[in-house]
């Protein structure tokens, strides 16, 4: 019995967090995408968008399985294996043939037990309990082997005709467990009180373990039916103590054992209640994992669908630059184009042009060889012509000199002369004379002058030097001028 009771327990609470891990395991980690690539993304967009149907189609699966499932708390540890191996297992390609377990074999509705099955798998092969027959067993092959005649049938009442409708209990909640169940023993003996009044011990035995019997025929453990009636009672107590005497030791050891049975019975009772109190606070614990999983599970979605829409955004902004870069190409292809024709074209004009420059530079290098030729032959002439003229100048200078000096003694000792006569007529004479000598003298160096003046504008045309020399000869006769006036001045003031 403690081997049976063991092997159904419910999972324990540090069990908890595998369901969470293992929602949690069902998200996949995204893989790293290169924005660079279109096909790429096309493909992490579908992957995700095949994760979140994946998943939407699992939380799905998940809430039909828990509103759908079996209700019967004998088979607890069949139902939590289950739902604990649907929380791990991927949800089936097709939806409309859901099971509970991840191979599919077992179908989505549990097989209906009947009472006898379901008990005798709760009380174990080892068990003394009267256990109620089906309609197929024989009444006279009982489990103990002692109730032969007493064996109760499946689905039949008692002995009395009249059947009792079940009253609807304030104790009774949604979770299906009765609360009042929680204390069997005490419920049985209030029955049993309103049922008969003070029976004896033997019937107080039967009754107890009749209800006891009647509470445990039911397979979803509903609350506690009423007792049979009085009369139904009294004449099963009757017929008992009407047996022989020799029977009466084997009808108390009987009647103690069936208290006994009753007695563990109620335990295994109340130990299968705290497993199924046990099983259901686990069974809310996982819902309300199971919907903070699908509440998660729908956050994932919604930021996955964010990641979509803006992978997908991001997608047609690289379509929209590439297709900005290919317009981009396409006109620096055409502008390429035209600039290298146009570059040839360019680069034709500037070969023709290098080609006419470089001619032209040629002829231009002939012109300047030859003038600079023709330049140095002319100021080679103008040298000899300047140094002859130079000489000239220099000889005429010496010569003018000369003649200065003398006409100075010719001018010296006619002034001599004329202070020595005293002579007015002498004196007009020789001064007539003197003028007549110097307006002729005056003619003739003016002559001279104007012919080397002439000579020196037609020398000064050809060289600069000679127009030089030429305003010494013009400064030189107007030094001869003004020595020939101061001479004629210093004559008459000299005259008395």
């Amino acid at each position: 019995m403690t081997s049976s009771a063991t092997s159904s327990l419910p999972p324990s609470r540090h069990e908890r967090p595998s369901s969470r891990s293992s929602g949690r395991s069902v998200r996949a980690p995204s893989p790293a995408l290169s924005l660079d690539d279109p096909v790429a993304v096309r493909n992490q967009v579908a992957t995700l968008k095949h994760n979140i149907r994946h998943q939407q189609a699992q939380v799905t699966d998940l809430e039909n399985h828990i509103l759908r499932g079996p209700r019967p708390y004998s088979n607890l540890s069949d139902s939590m294996s289950t739902s604990t191996s649907n929380l791990n297992s991927p949800p089936p390609s097709s939806y409309s043939n859901r099971s509970p377990t991840p191979s599919g074999s077992s179908p989505t509705k549990v097989a209906r037990r009947t009472s006898f099955e379901v008990l005798q798998g709760i009380a174990g092969p080892d068990s003394s309990l009267p256990l109620p027959m089906t309609g197929r067993r024989e009444l006279g092959h009982s489990v103990n082997g002692s109730l032969s005649e007493n064996g109760i049938k499946e689905g039949v009442p008692m002995t009395s005709p009249t059947t009792y409708k079940r009253v609807s209990s304030p104790t009774r909640t949604l979770s299906r467990i009765p609360v009042a169940s929680v204390d069997l023993s005490g419920n049985a003996r209030a029955l049993a009180e309103e049922g008969a009044v003070a029976p004896s011990i033997s019937s107080s035995s039967l009754l107890h373990s009749a209800s006891i019997d009647t509470f445990l025929t039911s397979p979803t453990l509903p609350s506690l039916q009423l007792p049979p009636s009085p009369s139904a009672t009294s004449s099963n107590s009757n017929r008992r103590v009407s047996l022989t005497p020799g029977g009466t030791t084997k009808v108390l050891a009987d009647l103690q054992t069936g208290v006994i049975n009753a007695r563990n019975a109620l335990e295994n009772t109340k130990t299968q209640l705290r497993l199924s109190q046990r099983s259901v606070a686990t069974l809310t614990r996982q819902t309300e994992d199971l919907k903070e999983g699908r509440e998660r599970l729908r956050l994932e979605n919604e930021g996955l669908n964010n990641v979509v829409a803006r992978k997908e955004r991001l997608l047609q902004e690289v379509l929209e630059r590439a297709r900005k870069a290919e317009a981009e190409a396409t006109q620096l292809r055409s502008q390429l184009k035209s600039e290298t024709s146009q570059s040839k074209k360019s680069l034709r004009e500037m070969e023709s042009a290098l080609a006419e420059s470089t001619a032209l530079s040629q002829k231009s290098e002939r012109e300047y060889i030859t003038l600079r030729e023709s330049l140095k032959h002319l100021t080679e002439s103008w040298k000899a012509d300047t140094d002859r003229l130079r000489d000239e100048i220099r000889k005429r200078e010496e010569r003018l000199k000369g003649e200065a000096e003398v006409m100075s003694k010719k001018y010296r000792k006619l002034v001599e002369e004329v202070q020595a006569s005293r002579k007015c007529e002498d004196v007009k004479r020789l001064r007539e004379e003197d003028k007549k000598k110097a307006k002729e003298i005056e003619d003739s160096w003016t002559e001279k002058i104007d012919k080397m003046k002439k000579a020196i504008e037609k020398i000064g045309k050809d060289s600069q030097a000679d127009s030089e020399t030429a305003r010494e000869l013009s400064a030189e006769l107007a030094r001869l001028r003004r020595l020939m006036q101061n001479a004629s001045r210093v004559l008459a003031n000299d005259e008395p």
